[in-house]
């Protein structure tokens, strides 16, 4: 993650409510060298800028799999 680009701020778009790239099944976190906290999408392979996973979301964004099989599956 640490060779990974930003994403382009136009490939971006503004966004209230919950579909946020923070929610997006392609959503990750990482620490770096310096034990900062880095955000970026899997799919993209991309870094956000910080925030930007809280108030952003692209065209691939995709519900996560908790939504759909429920946060534990195997109790259900």
């Amino acid at each position: 993650m640490d060779e990974w680009e930003y994403v382009d701020e136009e490939e971006l778009q503004n966004w209230k409510g919950a579909r946020i790239c923070l929610t997006c099944q392609h959503f990750t976190y990482g620490v770096d060298a310096h034990c900062r906290t880095m955000v970026a999408c899997k799919l993209r392979q991309q870094l956000l800028q910080q925030g930007d996973h809280l108030t952003k979301r692209c065209r691939h964004w995709c519900p996560t799999w908790q939504d759909q099989a429920g946060w534990c599956p195997e109790f259900g």
